[in-house]
């Protein structure tokens, strides 16, 4: 079984709970890897992840990554595997913040 990656991709995205991460977007990075039965188009998933974050506004890195990993095994019915991790790239002087899940279907 082979695993696809996506490493390093980077979007701004209303998330966190504090007043200025409610209104100014704030960047992120993507780290993810998968497996499936078949071939799942890494671009239409990467779309797909920045449209959902944008939609659903999270409150939590927590929150952001079982919900969305939920939605891409909705979406991509054919996975057997994700890893997921969002980091925070810019809230924290000189640290990555942020949470990783792993799930297998």
């Amino acid at each position: 079984m082979t695993t696809t990656l996506i490493k390093d991709y980077e979007f701004s995205t209303i998330i966190g709970m504090l007043d200025f991460e409610r209104k100014i977007p704030q960047k992120v990075r993507l780290n993810s890897s998968f497996t499936s039965d078949g071939f799942i188009d890494y671009a239409e998933m990467i779309d797909f992840i920045q449209s959902f974050y944008n939609e659903q506004k999270f409150l939590s890195v927590e929150e952001s990554v079982e919900k969305t990993a939920g939605a891409l095994k909705q979406k991509f019915t054919n996975l057997r595997s994700i890893n997921l991790e969002i980091l925070k790239i810019e809230i924290v002087k000189n640290a990555l913040v942020g949470a990783k899940i792993e799930l297998v279907y």
